[in-house]
């Protein structure tokens, strides 16, 4: 259990009194949904991929649980990108979902696989908001600079 569903956790958990004066448990399932903003700022470093030592990057956003995908426009010619696009993901269970981020260049026959980052949810659903840059995996090179946003919408459900 990680802290995040801990805190959730305790805080759905809960004492009341019955109409005779004995205490009844009242215990909550509490289901963290909402709406994460992505705003997939720039990248920084890329590694080259094409032929003239530049790439044609863009990035596919997927939220996994959901299988969701958005992708940004293609940056022409550019190691070092600006995209400042965002989107929208509404996130049925952000304890257990994930969003993956993978950087591909575009070429008229295919695409390359450039790297990716894999970010869990608890980050943004503590803060709220943040900016941060990812190292990508699986490249010789290269960070992502995002801003994410949650914007909750909590479920109870009440169990005993």
């Amino acid at each position: 259990m990680t802290s995040l569903e801990r805190v959730l956790k305790n805080s759905a958990e809960g004492k009341e009194a019955s109409p005779n004066g004995s205490e009844i448990n009242n215990r909550r399932e509490v289901i963290v949904r909402g709406v994460l903003s992505v705003t997939v700022v720039s990248a920084d470093d890329l590694p080259p991929a094409d032929i003239g030592g530049k790439a044609d990057p863009y990035v596919v956003l997927i939220m996994k649980k959901a299988q969701i995908k958005n992708k940004t426009r293609v940056v022409n010619e550019s190691l070092n990108p600006v995209w400042n696009q965002t989107f929208d993901f509404v996130v049925e269970d952000g304890l257990h979902d994930m969003l993956m981020l993978e950087v591909w260049d575009h070429d008229t026959f295919g695409k390359d696989f450039m790297g990716r980052c894999i970010l869990t949810l608890t980050r943004v659903l503590m803060e709220g908001e943040y900016k941060d840059t990812y190292e990508l995996a699986e490249a010789k090179s290269g960070k992502l600079n995002l801003h994410l946003k949650w914007n909750p919408q909590p479920i109870y459900r009440d169990y005993q």
